[in-house]
Formats: structure tokens, C-alpha cells, sequence
């Protein structure tokens, strides 16, 4: 029986007739800097109200320990098209910049491809933050940062050619179509792209905002300074792409299956919500840009009802990272009695859980509302549809993706053994089960919790004697999922760049 077919007779529980085989259309809505915390459905001490978010969790799956492999954008982001680990890229640290080079190889299938594959039409609308190729006014070639990988030479975006089409995007790495931006909302240039050009030529300069000289208000206002398209206004970012959003699903072929990626550019900084939602939450103007996230939630999946593809539409919602000290400073927390981060330590950038535990919501139409409290990780959703469409996938590819459908279905077993993740300086966490260990030589220590019973990571078990072997069990995991190049079954792989890079001291001799 065809992986699709028997999937569907198990989560549809029906017979299987024509209408039931189809294949459903998947909508993934990825916030920008968004904690676990700040979805009242999740934490009931939440001074934001999300009843949109909160229906798909009422109605859907929610993972209890679902995370991001990264807690900043460029690396989660990655990991989520390409099912691997960024770091076996040359990127071990930091993120891309809106005129970095392309970080996804041609050869590295990505979610879109997936769908690709099985007849889907594709599309991306929202933040890529994944470099792609500029081309320059008289041909010559862009220098690559020599201390930054994917990062152009300083100086070198002035020769940057806006109005020839680009290379190594969305619509080169398995996307029909795209629209959005190239990085993050407050990064240049600042102008839409529409699937590989510019939309509009930026004329102008775009004067940088400080983040410390000007108080409080210059976390929400913070933008770098670069070229800008005439009349740009970033506080109509996040409502023109939300109607490029509902203007795909209205204007989709109703024959056809889709994959929607919806990459939101918030409540990343600059936290500019709309003026009617000014005041709405109790929690600033972070929170007021989250219940305008909320209301684009409902509006989305009201363009699926009212498309009357809604039996057949799979829509997750996940965040890219924790929430940032910038859009929502520490001492926020205090002032607004609000806690991004709920019940987690740390933040966005750190390895402690508050910077990569996420909201992990399937809406799955046919599948009973349940909760579960395995730990994910966002890089299995590409082997999940993989598995749900029958797509077949090179063993050299996806290599840290492991099929969620076994959860999903109560049928078989899933096979992620530990997650690993990292911060912007690139230091590595491993967790299995309920053990995590976080490898920072800045601390000059290892640290190791025991995250059931210390979810806020207060007591470090690492050193002493009684979990000496649980933290030589991880120590050695890390390793090998490292050193082989992959975390899946399959002949040993090697990473792009060093095989051992600063992070890793201790494999160093």
C-alpha cells in the first residue's frame, strides 16, 4: 500500500476513497523571536492574549518539548529547510547579514524540494535569512569576509547590483515562488524581493538606529543603517506580507497540493506594531505585536475556510528562536510581569532552554487533539512529510531529520536518539532524554542539568562524581554526531570547513 494511503487511513480513520487519498496542503507559520511563554494557550500567567494560536493548539498536537536546533535565526532556519545541523556548513557561528552569500548548497535538498517532488506547487513569503548571490554593477565577484563565512568583505555591498537578479534563493533551493525580504527586519536593503529580483530599486539611505543611546524605545525601534527603496516603511512589512500570504491561498489552484513556508518578521526588533493593536495587551508594545502575530494566525486560517480546503490543510506554527533581550528587555519582565520564556532560563542567543524551546503546534486535520512530551526538534519536519508523502531520500541527505509520524500516529517509533543545539557564539548543547549537557569553554566549565527535574537549569551536576558517567555518555555522543557528519544511519560524512573548529576543545589534543 502506498506510505501516503496508509498514513491517511490512519489519521483519517475512514475508508479510503478518492477524496480522503488526497494530498494535504501544509502551512508552516514560523514567528521571528518568539518565546514559548508568550502563547496564553501555553502559559496561563501570559499578559498577551493569542486565541487564534490558542484554537490551532486546542485543535491540534502540541509538542510540550518542542525546539528550535539554534537559538538565533540564521542556524534554526537552516536546520528547518534542510533537516541537518548548520554547523556542518562552514557557518560555526553568528548569523547572515542581508548581503551575505547563499549558505544552502545546490546539492542539499530542502522541505520545499520534498514537495516538490511529490507535485506540490511551492512557495516562500516572509524572511529567508539564508544569504543568497547578489551580482555587482561590473561583474567582478564579491570577497568573502575571511574571518566570517557566507559574510561579504566590508565595503564590498557597494558593489552590489540591485537591479540584476540574484542567485542561490528560495526559488533556486525548491520554491516556485517567493516574496518577502532577505534578512531580518532590521537589516538592509531594505525593500521587498519578489521570487529573485528586487521589487523596487532602493535609492536612498536608510539612517541606522541605536539600540543603547536612545533608552528603552530604541529596543523596539533598533535598525542598522543601509540602502532603502523610496518611501520604505517597516512598520508595513508585517501587514503587506501577511496579504501576500492570504492572497496565495485565495488565488491557489484548488486541484493542486501546496506548501506554504509563512516566515514572519516578527516580533523581531524593529517592534513596530500596527496602531490598531496599540495598548491591546498587557504586555507593551512586544505584546502588542504578538496579538497582531495572533490576529494574522486567524486570518490565515480563515483564508483556509473560506477556500473550503481546511479538511485537507495541515498548518503548524513554531518560532525560529526564543524571545530576544532586544524586542523585550530583561527588566520588561518585572515591569510587565511577563515571562517570554515561561517556566525556562535564558533567552534568545543562549544555550539554556528559553533560547530554543519553542511553540511546536501541528494542526492536523483527522487527528484527535493530544499532547505529547517527546523532545523534537524542528529538523524532523522535512523527513515527517518525506515520510507522509512517500518521497524517497538519499541517505546522504536530511541527515539530521528524523519522521515525526510515528508520534503523530502512535505507529512505530521514533528514532531521535538526542538533539544538539547552539548559540550565536556556536558553543554546542546536547540533551537526551531528560539529561542536557552545554559545552561552554567560555565558562571554563561543562555544565549538566537534569532538565525533568530542573527545567530552569539552576543546579549543575556537571563534576561530581554520582553523573560522571552520564556526562561521559553525552560528552561521547556529541562526539560522534559530530565526527560521523550525521545523526541518521549511514556511511560517516564529513562537515564543510575544519573537521575540529574552536568550539569543539574538547576534541582538541
Amino acid at each position: 500500500m502506498n506510505k501516503l494511503i496508509f498514513y491517511i487511513f490512519i489519521i483519517f480513520g475512514v475508508t479510503l476513497n478518492a477524496q480522503r487519498s488526497e494530498k494535504p496542503n501544509v502551512i508552516i507559520i514560523l514567528a521571528d523571536d518568539m518565546g514559548v511563554g508568550d502563547i496564553s494557550g501555553i502559559n496561563p500567567d501570559s499578559k498577551i492574549a493569542t486565541p487564534n494560536i490558542d484554537k490551532l493548539l486546542k485543535k491540534g498536537i502540541r509538542f510540550t518539548d518542542g525546539h528550535s536546533s539554534s537559538s538565533v535565526c540564521t542556524p534554526s532556519r537552516y536546520s528547518l529547510l534542510t533537516g541537518q545541523y548548520s554547523w556542518r556548513t562552514r557557518l560555526k557561528k553568528k548569523v547572515l547579514h542581508g548581503d551575505s552569500r547563499a549558505m544552502i548548497d545546490p546539492s542539499v535538498k530542502t522541505i520545499a524540494g520534498v514537495f516538490k517532488n511529490s507535485d506540490y506547487k511551492t512557495a516562500m513569503i516572509g524572511k529567508w535569512h539564508l544569504g543568497w548571490d547578489w551580482q555587482t554593477k561590473n561583474g567582478e565577484i564579491l570577497q568573502e569576509d575571511p574571518e566570517n563565512p557566507y559574510w561579504i568583505a566590508k565595503n564590498d555591498a557597494a558593489k552590489i547590483d540591485y537591479r540584476r537578479p540574484f542567485k542561490g534563493g528560495p526559488t533556486d533551493r525548491g520554491f516556485d515562488y517567493f516574496y518577502g525580504i532577505n534578512a531580518s527586519l532590521d537589516m538592509p536593503p531594505y525593500t521587498f524581493i519578489e521570487n529573485n529580483k528586487v521589487e523596487t530599486l532602493p535609492d536612498s539611505n536608510w539612517k541606522g538606529q541605536g539600540r543603547k543611546s536612545e533608552g528603552p524605545k530604541a529596543h523596539q525601534k533598533f535598525m542598522r543603517g543601509g540602502v532603502a527603496k523610496p518611501g520604505f516603511d517597516p512598520q508595513q512589512v508585517f501587514p503587506v506580507l501577511k496579504n501576500k500570504t492570504i492572497e496565495y491561498i485565495q488565488n491557489a489552484d484548488a486541484k493542486a497540493p501546496f506548501f506554504l513556508y509563512v516566515s514572519l518578521t516578527a516580533p523581531h526588533t524593529p517592534v513596530l506594531p500596527d496602531e490598531k493593536f496599540k495598548g491591546k495587551s498587557e504586555a507593551g508594545a512586544y505584546g502588542d505585536f504578538i496579538e497582531q502575530i495572533d490576529a494574522a494566525v486567524g486570518d490565515i486560517v480563515a483564508a483556509v475556510e473560506e477556500k473550503q480546503i481546511s479538511e485537507n490543510t495541515i498548518i503548524i506554527f513554531t518560532a525560529d528562536n526564543g524571545a530576544s533581550k532586544s524586542s523585550f528587555p530583561k527588566e520588561f519582565e518585572a515591569k510587565f510581569d511577563h515571562k517570554p520564556s515561561y517556566n525556562f532560563r535564558g533567552r534568545k542567543g543562549s544555550l539554556h532552554q528559553g533560547g530554543h524551546a519553542v511553540p511546536f503546534i501541528v494542526s492536523w486535520p483527522g487527528i484527535d487533539p493530544k499532547t505529547i512530551d517527546t523532545p523534537v526538534l524542528q529538523n524532523d519536519f522535512l523527513m515527517t512529510f518525506a515520510d507522509l508523502l512517500d518521497v524517497e531520500i538519499d541517505e546522504n541527505e536530511a541527515v539530521d531529520s528524523f519522521s515525526l509520524m510515528p508520534l503523530i500516529t502512535g505507529d512505530g517509533t521514533y528514532h531521535r536518539e538526542a538533539s544538539v543545539y547552539n548559540n550565536f557564539g556556536g558553543w554546542l548543547s546536547i540533551r537526551m532524554g531528560d539529561w542536557k549537557m552545554d559545552m561552554t569553554r567560555s565558562r571554563k566549565k561543562t555544565s549538566l542539568y537534569h532538565i525533568k527535574q530542573d527545567p530552569q537549569e539552576e543546579l549543575n551536576l556537571a563534576g561530581k562524581p554520582k553523573y560522571r558517567e552520564i556526562q561521559q555518555k553525552l560528552k561521547e555522543k556529541l562526539s560522534e554526531i559530530i565526527l560521523n557528519g550525521r545523526s541518521t544511519p549511514g556511511r560517516k560524512l564529513k562537515n564543510e570547513g575544519p573537521e575540529i573548529w574552536d568550539q569543539l576543545f574538547w576534541l582538541k589534543p
